[in-house]
């Protein structure tokens, strides 16, 4: 009988501009595709080390949203409580791993739900641009 291949075929017949999303392989589990990226590139950022050296990184999306907000926030440094944003720890994630040294403070905090959250500062002596202007 027919099965998912023999359907799919005919959903292409029927809708001339659908395009196959879906690869098979033999004897295993359809397999999807990978979507292509929304962004194709991001804003290129120039990191100054202590020791004088530079690099370049590109962000876009929640992670430049989140490095633009370290850059404003100086020494004071930002929170998620100060910064509204679902997982700032996830936007900081992928900056640490590019190269850019933030640091987290550990600090407490009281109210309904006592805790602790995380205080994210860039180091001292870094410093960041976009390549081609001012943050």
């Amino acid at each position: 009988m027919g099965g998912k291949n023999e359907m799919a075929r005919n959903l292409l017949a029927q809708e001339p501009g659908r395009v196959a999303c879906q690869a098979v392989a033999a004897d295993t589990q359809t397999i999807a595709q990978r979507k292509p990226a929304r962004h194709n590139g991001g804003t290129p950022y120039t990191v100054r080390t202590i020791d004088g050296g530079a690099f370049v990184i590109v962000v876009s999306g929640r992670v430049q949203w989140a490095l633009n907000q370290l850059c404003k926030a100086g020494a004071v440094g930002c929170t998620p409580i100060n910064n509204p944003a679902p997982r700032m720890a996830a936007y900081v994630h992928p900056q640490r791993q590019m190269g850019v040294e933030i640091e987290t403070i550990t600090e407490p905090h009281e109210g309904d739900f006592p805790g602790h959250r995380a205080r994210y500062v860039l180091r001292p002596g870094i410093s960041l641009g976009r390549t081609g202007g001012a943050v």
